[in-house]
């Protein structure tokens, strides 16, 4: 999601980064669902196997344009339907599986059962499943879900014109990884005021979620202008992807490594952006790495090695990032407001988790690389190489 605005010019002292681009050619890229291709899942190979064979209870053959009633058994075994009736059994003569009248499939012919068999996305797990399409053509369809089923196939006004389907779209994928979309709604004139964005009422889609019982919601937000930044209805829908990769790694770096994100810290993560920026900021709006050279939503990898290497450019220690006790310009912060300054250090959960405090955030700039104080690593579990991200990405 964008969290920067392009009309106003900031105060801070932000990276320059050239614009991100969805038109690569890279197949790595091609991450939209309507380009993917759609195969025959196993049990859909196995019966196309049997069709080109015999009946195991007449004996007599299957043929291509087979126009006897036939029927397909939960265990995916075929016989003619009047064998079936004749044998007169609650199970398959196959395997011996059960098989009641009630869990039995009848077609009317072998094209019929052809086109009813399940089909499955060829790309590496994807997790679109399922589509009416013939199998028996010996061509692959192209995967129908979601692209393809959006009233609108055109990039300009894409998110506008298409915003019930994706929302649609959001709550079934967030859900797939057991996040509860709490309200989720379409606004023509969102407008959020940070210190890293002023949006005015332009158009987005604004998904609150709950993260962890107990805790406020998090507010998470797809804008037109990010999304819409595209050539064509594939790119689009690849910006939206991407968006939401982006967001579900964050949110599961906050579960698995709750020491980043933690402000009491010499070093924790401050803001990501994904689009103006391209940045991940640490301890306030003056550092930063950049964040596709660390994560690529497009092939869903996330290296803790480059996340290193770029830290150590700007003078920091990769594994302060890990340590857990706070620093002592917190607790002298701390110490002196009495908590009547500490309350305005806000965490607020809007794109971004400390990003965009509507009110000034109270963050002690003060904490520099050559502020940080030494830290053991001993006692720290310090990650590297690539982050697993099968079991949270799509």
């Amino acid at each position: 999601m964008n969290n920067i605005s392009n009309g106003t010019e900031s105060k801070y002292a932000m990276p320059e980064t050239k614009a991100h681009s969805s038109e690569s050619t890279s197949p790595a890229n091609n991450a939209n669902f309507k380009g993917h291709q759609l195969q025959a899942t196993k049990s859909s190979r196995r019966v196309e196997a049997a069709l080109q064979g015999k009946c195991s209870i007449c004996m007599d053959p299957f043929t291509n344009t087979e126009i006897k009633p036939l029927s397909l058994l939960p265990c995916f075994h075929v016989y003619h339907s009047e064998c079936v009736t004749q044998l007169n059994k609650q199970s398959c003569p196959e395997c011996r599986d059960h098989a009641s009248p009630s869990t039995i499939k009848i077609y009317q012919n072998s094209t019929s059962l052809r086109e009813d068999l399940p089909l499955e996305c060829a790309e590496n797990l994807c997790s679109v499943v399922g589509a009416n399409a013939s199998i028996s053509s010996g061509k692959k369809a192209l995967c129908p879900y979601p692209l393809a089923t959006f009233p609108y196939q055109a990039a300009e006004n894409f998110l506008e014109n298409n915003h019930a389907p994706i929302i649609e779209w959001l709550r079934e994928s967030f859900a797939e990884k057991k996040y509860k979309a709490t309200h989720v709604h379409y606004d023509e004139k969102y407008c959020v005021t940070t210190r890293f964005v002023h949006l005015h009422e332009k158009p987005a889609i604004v998904f609150f979620m709950q993260l962890k019982p107990n805790e406020p919601e998090g507010e998470f937000s797809y804008w037109a202008e990010d999304i819409n930044k595209a050539k064509t209805p594939e790119a689009a829908f690849t910006n939206l992807l991407e968006d939401m990769r982006t967001d579900l790694l964050f949110i599961s770096l906050k579960k698995t490594h709750p020491a980043i994100f933690d402000i009491s810290t010499d070093l924790y993560i401050y803001h990501y952006d994904l689009w103006n920026y391209n940045a991940i900021f640490f301890n306030n709006e003056h550092n930063s790495v950049p964040l596709r050279t660390i994560f690529d939503p497009s092939t869903k990898s996330f290296s803790w090695d480059r996340l290193k290497q770029e830290l150590e450019k700007k003078g920091f220690e990769y594994k302060k990032l890990f340590e857990t006790t706070p620093s002592e310009k917190f607790l002298e912060f701390n110490q002196s407001s009495r908590m009547g300054a500490f309350e305005r250090w806000e965490v607020d959960t809007v794109d971004g988790f400390h990003s965009n405090s509507r009110g000034e955030t109270a963050v002690p700039d003060c904490i520099t690389p050559s502020s940080q104080r030494p830290v053991s690593e001993s006692r720290l579990e310090i990650p590297s190489g690539d982050l697993d991200t099968d079991s949270f990405l799509f």
